[in-house]
C-alpha cells in the first residue's frame, strides 16, 4: 500500500512527491506517470499484470500512446519492442504471445520490469521486487536494478528483505508506525544498525 500511495493510486493519501525538484501532489496516477514515475507493485499478479493477456500485450500497456498511429496501434513496432526488451531481460517464454499466467514468477516480474523500461522514466518505485521468485531470477533482478541505478534512473526500493536493502541501496530510510525512524547512508548500513532503527533501540 505504501508504494500505491506514492504512485497516486490511493486518493486518500496526503503529501507530495518531488521529482527533479518539482513538487507533485499525490492522488493522481496520470500526473505521476507524466512526471516520469513508474511502479513495480508488490503483488505483480493482481496489480502489475493482466494474467490472461500475452506478454506482448502486458508489455505495451503503459506505452500505448507511443505506439498509436492515428486511430490504430502500430503492432509491428509493438512486437519489435516487446521482443527487444524480453531479450534484454532474458524473459523465458515460449513466445511474446504466451499468456503471462504460463510464466514462472521470476519471468512474470521481468515482464513487469520490461514494460516500465520501455517508458521514459526518471524514477522507478520497486516494491518487494524478488518476492516469490527463485534464486536465479532474484540475482538477475538485483543486477538489473543495480544497472538501472548506475545508468542514472532513480530507484525507490521498498523491501522487507534486509540483504536486498543492504546490497542495493545507497541510503536506507526506516519507517516505523508510519513515521520516519531514521536514515542510514551506505557506509553505515549494517544489519545491526538497521535492526536497531527498526526496533526503535
Amino acid at each position: 500500500m505504501r508504494s500505491r500511495a506514492i504512485f497516486g493510486l490511493d486518493r486518500r493519501a496526503s503529501g507530495s512527491l518531488r521529482v527533479d525538484g518539482r513538487s507533485l501532489r499525490l492522488g493522481s496516477v496520470r500526473r505521476t506517470l507524466r512526471s516520469g514515475v513508474g511502479l513495480v507493485p508488490e503483488d505483480r499478479q493482481r496489480q502489475g499484470l493482466v494474467l490472461m493477456m500475452s506478454g506482448r500485450a502486458n508489455f505495451s500497456l503503459v506505452i500505448l500512446e507511443q505506439l498509436r498511429r492515428r486511430l490504430f496501434l502500430d503492432q509491428r513496432r509493438e512486437r519489435r519492442l516487446a521482443q527487444d526488451f524480453f531479450g534484454r531481460l532474458d524473459v523465458r517464454a515460449a513466445s511474446i504471445e504466451a499468456p503471462v499466467a504460463s510464466l514462472s514468477g521470476g519471468n512474470q516480474q521481468k515482464v513487469v520490469l520490461a514494460k516500465w523500461l520501455a517508458c521514459r522514466l526518471k524514477v522507478l518505485i520497486v516494491d518487494e521486487p524478488t518476492r516469490g521468485v527463485d534464486v536465479g531470477a532474484k540475482a538477475a533482478i538485483h543486477a538489473l536494478i543495480d544497472e538501472l541505478a548506475r545508468a542514472g534512473l532513480g530507484i525507490l526500493l521498498l523491501s522487507s528483505e534486509l540483504p536486498e536493502l543492504l546490497n542495493l541501496s545507497t541510503r536506507i530510510l526506516v519507517l516505523r508506525a508510519g513515521r520516519l525512524a531514521g536514515e542510514l547512508p551506505r557506509a553505515a548500513a549494517t544489519q545491526e544498525n538497521l535492526l536497531r532503527l527498526m526496533a526503535g533501540v
